[in-house]
């Protein structure tokens, strides 16, 4: 009786699952707002909480079982999969958005084009759904299931790395960006994260807006508004945070680990300090903690320690190899993976003064 009423109704979410769900639900920008009405209107899922604010988005949450939030969960880590295309908001602008920005034809054959009959064309291979001014092209393939309702805590997103909510003087309870802006680098016609919040907010440019919270990906990191006199500077460097996080720093092996794990050695909690540092982590060396025994077999290889009858398989290898890194300068990091210490390598802080320690030469 029980099991079928749990099949049937689930089981309950946990408290860090709904924390997490309210969270991201409250902090949605203008563009995953679109990408989210998408969602739910060919999908169904998301209907419990989509339109909701405040102590009704609360309830709504509360009132979901745990499936219903591990779906919710998916469905919001696999927005960016979601295309916004604006201002698009019918085939004949869909059709010329296209012959702009993709066929890449002259501007004098647009006049010429069916315009709407390449907007259609344009759907069947792009299927997707019209949004006011927006179409929203559907991922060509299942969303993702990134969380298994067992790996939230080790969960780290990388496809946004500020999230801030600006206020206009026509719009005073503001609206949320997600950065990185894609549209900053890629000029192909479309509203970006930035210019979809300012059209929300009636406002023409940032230098009218304030900001109102800002949130940032990296563990550990606090913006603090004062911090930047100029709204674009901090745009700025969310943006620069954003790409690098997504570049994974150009393919560098274990970039996440490296990364975190120098902030955590150095004590940052300011993001121009993490950007220098994201900058300059060849000035870091870094072991992971799954690879000491290896590490403190070698050492001992070297030191004859294997050749000896008497001490072959009678050595911790693993302790050995932790008891070196630390005579070395290694500091184990708090979530126990991996090893860190400053190599001798000049550090070059190209936002922010000196630290001490970054320019040493050990």
């Amino acid at each position: 009786m029980d099991q079928s009423r749990e099949e049937k109704f689930g089981q309950p979410a946990n408290d860090i699952e709904k924390q997490w769900l309210l969270d991201r639900l409250k902090t949605l920008s203008v563009r995953e707002k679109y990408q989210m009405s998408a969602v739910m209107l060919t999908t169904g899922q998301l209907k419990e909480v989509s339109g909701q604010e405040g102590d009704e988005l609360l309830a709504a949450v509360l009132k979901m079982d745990r499936k219903k939030v591990q779906e919710a969960i998916n469905c919001l880590l696999s927005l960016s999969d979601y295309e916004v295309l604006c201002p698009v908001g019918s085939y004949e602008a869909l059709g010329e958005y296209y012959l702009r920005y993709e066929a890449e034809l002259p501007e004098a054959a647009i006049p010429y084009a069916d315009l709407e009959q390449i907007g259609r064309r344009y759907e069947d291979q792009h299927p997707g759904i019209f949004m006011g001014d927006c179409f929203v092209v559907l991922p060509g393939r299942e969303p993702r299931q990134v969380y298994d309702g067992t790996n939230l805590d080790k969960l780290w997103e990388t496809d946004w790395s500020l999230r801030l909510r600006l206020a206009s003087p026509a719009v005073p309870k503001g609206a949320w960006i997600c950065l990185p802006d894609h549209a900053v680098v890629e000029q192909d016609g479309r509203l970006g994260e930035t210019a979809l919040a300012l059209r929300e907010m009636k406002a023409e440019s940032i230098s009218e807006c304030e900001l109102l919270e800002v949130r940032c990906s990296l563990p550990g990191i606090a913006i603090l508004p004062e911090e930047y006199a100029d709204l674009e500077d901090l745009l700025r460097d969310g943006n620069d945070l954003g790409f690098l996080l997504e570049e994974q720093g150009q393919g560098m092996p274990d970039f996440l680990d490296k990364f975190t794990g120098a902030l955590e050695y150095e004590g940052c909690h300011r993001l121009p300090e993490a950007l220098d540092i994201a900058q300059n982590l060849h000035c870091y060396d870094f072991m992971r903690a799954d690879e000491v025994g290896a590490f403190g077999k070698r050492e001992l290889e070297k030191r004859g320690g294997f050749r000896n009858p008497l001490l072959r398989d009678c050595m911790d290898t693993v302790g050995f190899g932790e008891a070196l890194l630390e005579q070395r300068g290694y500091r184990l990091n708090t979530a126990e993976t991996a090893y860190i210490r400053r190599n001798d390598r000049e550090f070059q802080p190209l936002r922010t003064k000196p630290k001490q320690g970054w320019d040493m030469t050990l």
